[in-house]
């Protein structure tokens, strides 16, 4: 496959799942500009790296956009968690566009608060409630979780720094 037709199916993809550049960009950290310039096939294969990154953006399987690269076996990273294939079979289409898989995460499935004379008091969580929580951007700042942005721990500063351009924000 060449850039351009890599490019089309690219554009493809991220308009299946109703994701403009602007948004793959705030996903992916890459213009616009050169997100576009991809998908117009005037850059050339992207490399694995990249590739890496689009999957997360796109929200796609990593090994998908390799084989649609033309890149061999080879080039799969076993050691991050992705699946090597065997053999040069291309994966379809279909089996990953819209891949799902469950993990096992560990929340706090508890949360201190005052009644009424003032006093502290432990109340459990439902599993709705926690599942809220996990994609509840205050909630998770808050938790007592590590969190990372692009492979580096949120300390404490960062968190607040976070909290406060947020609040901004919304508030």
């Amino acid at each position: 496959m060449d850039a351009k037709e890599f490019g089309a199916k690219l554009k493809e993809i991220r308009k299946e799942k109703k994701i403009t550049l602007l948004d793959l960009k705030a996903r992916t950290g890459y213009s616009d500009s050169y997100l576009s310039q991809i998908e117009n096939g005037y850059k050339g294969l992207p490399k694995p790296a990249l590739l890496r990154t689009l999957a997360v953006g796109l929200d796609i399987s990593h090994i998908y956009l390799m084989n649609l690269a033309g890149y061999s076996d080879s080039y799969v990273d076993v050691e991050n968690g992705l699946i090597k294939h065997e053999g040069n079979d291309r994966v379809k289409d279909e089996k990953f566009l819209n891949k799902t898989r469950n993990i096992d995460v560990n929340l706090p499935c508890t949360e201190e608060m005052k009644v009424e004379n003032g006093e502290q008091a432990i109340r459990e969580l439902s599993d709705d409630e926690l599942r809220r929580r996990l994609f509840d951007l205050h909630d998770l700042l808050n938790m007592k979780i590590d969190l990372y942005y692009k492979n580096a721990s949120l300390t404490d500063e960062k968190r607040k720094k976070i909290r406060t351009i947020l609040e901004l924000i919304f508030e």
